[in-house]
């Protein structure tokens, strides 16, 4: 999980959680796998266990592509989210999915518009649109969180040109609590960004110094917003990411306490605090339960916080680590994601399938991801590499088709197409397209490994494979499929050599428990 590796931040995010969970104690007042071998995987979490049944049939699960596929083609955002299908055999409310289709899509003010305003030096109709927001946010039937969606959807981007637009805002209105909030939050997302995504041991002292300069920027745009307008609900969702950033316990907990009192129904303040009480942050999944409950006494009022209900046996780290048998697995299904589920939790549905080999579940997850966030392109080239399993390598073709147009140097896109092509028997066009993404990254062993199964498997070109099978070895000397793959060509063709290779791989891998499958296929090839 490389691809999505987070900053770890897990004291201050206790002391943060603990602050937190004190409050809501209180009554509320108001790509598929290439391997010739299965890797076993630690799991922690015990999953559900009823009956070994599948939640859809397979003409519910077509019926789920189809769907899926023709609202893909719509170009509007909002109006696809929300004629997207759901899940096969799951029925979500129609109320919660049209509010998270809402909350992702339909800012009060575009960014465009916020853009022009400002630039033209109309800044006062901003902030007067912005005020009409907060009181529909408040007031409305139907427009829970105008507010916070518009500040997630235009401000918080830590772009330099998103900068020097809150800076030109200011100095328009320089008593603007919205100008001041959406300046701070802009500040914080600078100043996630410059933190980065890798581990405190590896994150330089300079990137957190200059964090903490942005911090301090944006906790001052933000205390004075909240000292002007209290009901400023934004603020304080940005507050809390400070504090977290941050590790200032008392600030969250004063940022939470402040918005709720403002808005107890918010879904962005929850949400950001179900988030912060995970496991992995040193958080429990008590604590999280704790919070969820709190916020589902406001469920009646915004629908989004139902969202919040596939959080309650542990979020993310539940569904991924999960250890599933196939009757787990189908039971996760039907009861964590009962109720529709935000994106991260879906992107973890979607990993976790696909890591269990569960192509069709993958299929589903990642489609419920690319509906409320088609920015997601990870996640649209995961279920590009599972349509093929599925049944579905046009699809899969187009998409390839679709993400190289999107991302010419990115290898990932070739592959996907390439795994189409070749799923569909057009080998010679597969080869293409993963020379394609060798090329870009020459040291992928997936697509090595997918190359090397053609030459040997599809088109017996031996020599190819040989080179493939050299390289493999070359680039990653204790991945066995290097390994393996020159034993078969040693074997099918054949060629000499297949016992000194036997012994190399029995020196070098005959005392790991994990590769006992492979010595098992090495011995097999020796012995026929």
């Amino acid at each position: 999980m490389t691809s999505r590796a987070r900053w770890l931040l897990a004291v201050g995010v206790l002391l943060i959680c603990v602050a937190v969970c004190a409050l809501l104690w209180q009554p509320s007042e108001t790509r598929p796998p290439v391997t010739l071998i299965a890797h076993p995987a630690a799991r922690r979490p015990t999953p559900p266990h009823n009956v070994d049944v599948r939640p859809f049939s397979d003409d519910q699960f077509n019926q789920f592509l189809a769907a899926a596929r023709q609202a893909e083609t719509i170009s509007d955002p909002l109006q696809r989210c929300l004629v997207y299908p759901d899940p096969p055999g799951l029925t979500w409310s129609k109320s919660v999915t049209s509010a998270y289709c809402h909350y992702q899509f339909d800012p009060w003010v575009t960014p465009d518009d916020a853009r022009r305003l400002i630039q033209a030096g109309h800044a006062e109709e901003l902030d007067r649109r912005l005020a009409e927001a907060m009181e529909a946010q408040a007031s409305k039937p139907g427009a829970q969180g105008a507010l916070d969606r518009t500040f997630n959807i235009d401000f918080r981007n830590g772009s330099e040109e998103v900068r020097s637009l809150m800076d030109a805002w200011k100095r328009q209105l320089p008593a603007s609590p919205f100008a001041l909030a959406a300046s701070g939050t802009a500040y914080v997302q600078m100043a996630q960004q410059i933190r980065g995504a890798d581990y405190a041991s590896k994150t330089s002292q300079s990137s957190f110094e200059s964090m903490s300069r942005l911090l301090e920027r944006a906790r001052a745009d933000l205390d004075q917003a909240a000292t002007l307008n209290p009901k400023l609900t934004p603020a304080y969702t940005a507050m809390i990411y400070a504090a977290t950033l941050g590790s200032d316990g008392a600030y969250a907990m004063s940022a939470a306490k402040r918005g709720l009192a403002a808005d107890p129904a918010n879904y962005t303040i929850y949400a950001r605090l179900v988030w912060m009480a995970q496991p992995k942050w040193g958080g429990s999944v008590e604590g999280m339960q704790r919070i969820i409950i709190s916020a589902q006494h406001h469920a009646d009022k915004n629908p989004l916080l139902k969202l919040l209900a596939s959080e309650s046996s542990g979020g993310e780290a539940y569904v991924e680590d999960c250890s599933c048998d196939t009757a787990a697995e189908f039971n996760l299904y039907r009861e964590v994601f009962a109720e529709a589920a935000p994106v991260g939790m879906l992107m973890s549905g979607g990993w976790a399938a696909k890591n269990r080999n569960f192509p069709m579940l993958s299929v589903i997850y990642r489609s419920q991801v690319l509906r409320f966030d088609p920015s997601k392109l990870d996640h649209r080239a995961g279920r590009a590499f599972d349509l093929p399993a599925v049944g579905q390598s046009d699809w899969a073709l187009a998409e390839g088709n679709a993400l190289i147009a999107l991302s010419p140097q990115d290898e990932n896109a070739f592959e996907v197409r390439g795994l189409a092509y070749e799923s569909a028997g057009n080998f010679s066009h597969a080869v293409d397209d993963y020379e394609r993404a060798l090329r870009l990254n020459p040291t992928d062993t997936w697509t090595l490994v997918r190359l090397g199964d053609i030459y040997v498997r599809s088109t017996h070109d031996w020599d190819k494979g040989w080179a493939v099978a050299n390289r493999l070895i070359q680039v990653s000397p204790d991945d066995p499929q290097g390994w393996l793959l020159r034993a078969s060509i040693q074997k099918n063709q054949p060629r000499d050599g297949l016992d000194q290779t036997v012994s190399d791989f029995i020196s070098r891998f005959g005392s790991d428990p994990a590769q006992q499958g492979a010595m098992a296929q090495m011995r097999a090839m020796q012995l026929r």
